[in-house]
């Protein structure tokens, strides 16, 4: 199955000269097929290793020499001639090697012409340490989640469907049965999620029994790592918050829902664990007053994304038959799944080599609070995304942001079909209004350009 940052690894490949890439994502996302694909589809040798097998490389890397590590490594494999052009040296699981991370600086600096590329399902408790001096400016990164809703279409047979939904447009949206059948294929997706080896396990059986059973493998693989997260992880707390984080998706953090009766520091420190491993995303609040979003955030204001709806289909417990019976998907748990599906789309909707990042808006007055779901830069601009289900429901939060940041475009997920309208409040300025349904997430950027382009005239 082919990713989106496939085409990325093959033309950093094909530079003349390139900085060490390191793909950093969570275990299971596919980061070692996506290499070992790049070099198939290239015709470029491989010279993988697992640097969790036992080997010692500190006395080799500490020379600072590239050639005669990689000359080493041939050697090792009972290869003997070094080619730069023909060959991509991949160091996998490299958090069992941290020596690597400074090492990457000499392949810059030294041996550019080389190919390396580094990856590690908890490569990010590597990174965030202070004891290895981090080669800033002689690496780049590249960013890898889950499969996203069009590639899980492709990885499923559906590669006619994708090409409709590029296709699709304000001017001619889908008709009523074709919407619904996107709809079908969206509440598979629900189902079985993103990551790779479970949509592999459901091509190949077309059992969701299958597919709930490796979904249920990597929850406890993800559990198997705690120990290695820190020397003082406290295990059951982290199994504990864990399972608790799916049912709180949607709400702002409250560590006292998340752990009762632990200290507030200690329930901090899981999540940080948890987010450096990459399963969960915070999304924060942000002011919204312009971009960047982040300029803005309250770093003690977040709710929080996980890596995958799947997983969190299989977390909550919830059932096939709720899934395929309950009308509208933002229905399906109160809402913590159509809101998972589009943060998890969203907060990956940019250049692959930038972090995920997401936020959203709040205000709290006396007796009320207003929230919009999602914030999303946009032409130099705020604009704030809903996620609702139907193609009805108020909007009083939405036109609260508008109001008051003066702006007048506004976004929303739904199961409603696709339109763009004018709205007009009484003593308020008009706005316009996208409603995209939740299959067409990953064409958002592409669409709301009719709000450039639309005349309401």
């Amino acid at each position: 199955m082919k990713r989106h940052q496939l085409a990325y690894i093959k033309e950093w490949m094909n530079r003349a000269t390139r900085k060490p890439l390191i793909i950093r994502g969570a275990r299971q996302v596919g980061k070692t097929t996506l290499v070992r694909l790049a070099c198939e589809e290239m015709g470029v040798e491989l010279i993988e290793l697992n640097m969790e097998d036992p080997q010692d490389f500190s006395a080799l890397l500490s020379q600072n020499d590239p050639h005669k590590v990689f000359q080493a490594i041939l050697f090792g494999q009972k290869k003997y001639n070094l080619d730069p052009e023909k060959q991509l040296f991949f160091f996998d699981e490299a958090q069992a090697c941290p020596e690597l991370i400074p090492f990457l600086r000499y392949c810059y600096e030294r041996a550019p012409e080389y190919r390396v590329i580094l990856t590690g399902s908890l490569l990010e408790f590597v990174l965030q340490a202070d004891n290895y001096s981090f080669p800033v400016g002689r690496v780049e990164f590249l960013y890898l989640g889950p499969m996203t809703f069009e590639e899980f279409l492709s990885g499923t047979g559906n590669e006619g469907a994708v090409e409709q939904l590029q296709k699709v447009s304000v001017e001619n949206p889908f008709n009523e049965a074709i919407h619904n059948i996107f709809l079908k294929h969206l509440r598979n997706y629900l189902i079985i999620g993103g990551m790779p080896d479970v949509i592999n396990s459901y091509r190949e059986t077309q059992s969701y029994l299958e597919a709930e059973r490796t979904k249920q493998g990597i929850i406890t693989t993800y559990q198997a790592d705690f120990h290695k997260y820190s020397r003082n992880a406290d295990i059951p707390l982290l199994n504990n918050i864990l399972a608790t984080i799916p049912a709180q998706l949607g709400n702002k953090v409250m560590y006292s829902k998340l752990a009762p009766g632990i200290k507030s520091e200690k329930v901090k420190r899981v999540l940080e664990l948890l987010e450096l491993a990459k399963i969960i995303q915070r999304c924060y609040h942000s002011h919204g007053n312009g971009l960047p979003l982040a300029s803005q955030q309250k770093s003690n204001h977040f709710k929080l994304i996980f890596l995958d709806v799947g997983l969190v289909q299989s977390m909550l417990g919830i059932s096939l038959a709720e899934i395929e019976t309950t009308p509208e998907i933002n229905e399906i748990a109160k809402g913590a799944m159509a809101e998972q599906f589009v943060g998890q789309h969203l907060m990956v909707d940019k250049p692959m080599f930038e972090a995920p990042a997401i936020h959203y808006w709040e205000k709290q007055e006396k007796h009320s609070t207003a929230e919009v779901d999602f914030l999303m830069p946009w032409h130099q601009s705020v604009l704030p995304v809903e996620v609702k289900s139907g193609h009805k429901g108020h909007m009083k939060s939405l036109q609260q942001f508008l109001q008051e940041k003066n702006s007048d475009k506004a976004m929303r997920f739904s199961s409603g079909p696709l339109l763009l309208k004018q709205y007009q409040y009484t003593n308020q300025p008009p706005y316009c209004f996208l409603n995209i349904p939740h299959y067409l997430i990953g064409q958002w950027g592409r669409l709301a350009e009719s709000f450039t382009e639309y005349n309401f005239n």
